[in-house]
């Protein structure tokens, strides 16, 4: 039955498991094996003319042991029998049965693993020879275990290889699958790490164009990056290392240095009419430090005393980060009486310089407002004391007359 399970040719072995159980049955049982047939048709022994045999039943002698004549399959003798003198059809298996057949069952396993061991040791080949391994990429350690596992030898020689670390096999001879006797010897190139190339310069190039020429067949360099922030075009490389002119072996790492525009900060609106310390948190937290610094500024405003009035640079502007900011923080001034000064008979742009000079910015003018216009009346009159900020000056004008005779206030032309 074992020999049977474990026939080189699977046609000859048992095609399922009720039909392994059967024999076993059949055997325990002293019923005619199928089994023996079979084995003696792959030439393992056998009775003539390929019959089955039958095992003796424990009570059939008391003396001797003997072995039954080959059985005909046509008697009804073969296989399993339901007839109702067939023990094993009648009553329940023992425990020696149910034991013999898993001893059975595992033999047959054992059995199926070693014959798998074998023929992986062996190879498919036949004949004594062996596919070669696929030795490159492995180490020569690991390759010379590999040749020594399929019955091969090595021999080595070492240089330089662009696409294998040092000590790593990088070609083979035979190629990989060829089927050779075994004790034939496989010739193997080990790498002594890859040769060394001048490093070149790549300063001032862009990004792409650095990482094509040092990534190219030439070079293999493995290409990392940092940034840093420069007033040169964004990704334009600023610096190297190893820096050109250095030796190196291809497939090394190259760091290149690449040029980052600073992160823009937009100055806020509405840090006007803030305090000063709300308005320095609120820039702070953007980014803008050194902490922005808050200056007072003179305001005639009582409702600007302590907000901010404006910044420097102007609010709305793009700057960099860490750049310095200046908050102009409104502080309350009381302003001082003036006297009016006389500005009748004046021309206009002249007039409104000199209210300017003393302080009165809120001016309106009554009547023309040209290069010809004069002054013919003010409010308030000259010498009134009055607030520069407060006090509105109107001015009433006409243009001065034209033409060869000379002319007045009110213009005209000598007939």
């Amino acid at each position: 039955i074992v020999l049977k399970a474990l026939v080189k040719d699977p046609n000859y072995r048992y095609q399922s498991a009720d039909e392994m159980r059967a024999d076993i049955e059949a055997c325990l049982d002293g019923q005619p094996v199928a089994a023996t047939a079979a084995m003696g048709a792959v030439g393992y022994g056998g009775y003539p003319d390929d019959q089955p045999t039958t095992a003796l039943r424990p009570d059939a002698g008391a003396g001797a042991t003997s072995m039954l004549p080959p059985m005909n399959p046509d008697d009804g003798g073969y296989g399993y029998d339901e007839g109702p003198g067939r023990r094993g059809r009648q009553q329940k298996k023992s425990n020696t049965s149910t034991i013999l057949l898993v001893v059975a069952g595992i033999l047959v396993l054992i059995g199926a693993i070693l014959i798998g061991k074998w023929v992986a040791s062996n190879g498919n080949t036949g004949n004594g020879k062996v596919p070669v391994p696929t030795f490159v990429g492995q180490t020569e350690g690991a390759a010379r275990q590999m040749a020594d596992n399929v019955d091969l030898k090595v021999s080595v020689t070492r240089k330089p290889c662009d696409d294998q670390a040092k000590g790593n096999v990088c070609a083979q001879d035979p190629t990989p699958k060829t089927n050779v006797d075994k004790g034939s010897t496989v010739n193997l190139t080990v790498s002594t790490g890859a040769p060394k190339v001048t490093v070149p310069s790549v300063i001032g190039l862009s990004l792409d164009d650095a990482k094509a020429k040092l990534e190219g067949d030439d070079y293999k360099f493995v290409v990392k990056t940092q940034t840093r922030v420069s007033t040169e075009a964004p990704n334009s490389v600023l610096d190297q290392d190893p820096i050109g002119g250095k030796q190196r072996q291809k497939g090394s790492t190259i760091t290149l240095i690449i040029a980052k525009a600073a992160d823009k900060v937009t100055i806020p609106n509405d840090v006007v009419g803030k305090s000063c310390d709300d308005a320095k948190a609120e820039l702070t937290q953007l980014g803008l430090a050194p902490s922005p610094t808050c200056t007072e500024t003179p305001t005639t405003n009582q409702d600007d005393d302590g907000k901010v009035l404006s910044t420097n640079p102007a609010v709305g502007s793009q700057v960099d980060k860490n750049t310095p900011v200046v908050i102009n923080v409104g502080k309350f001034q009381a302003s001082q009486p003036t006297q009016v000064p006389n500005v009748t008979t004046q021309p206009l742009k002249q007039a409104q310089q000199i209210l300017q000079q003393q302080g009165f910015t809120q001016i309106q003018v009554n009547g023309p407002n040209d290069d010809k216009a004069r002054v013919i009346s003010q409010t308030p009159p000259a010498g009134t004391q009055a607030d520069p900020s407060n006090t509105q000056i109107v001015l009433t004008t006409v243009d001065i007359g034209g033409g060869n005779g000379g002319g007045g206030f009110l213009g005209g032309n000598n007939g």
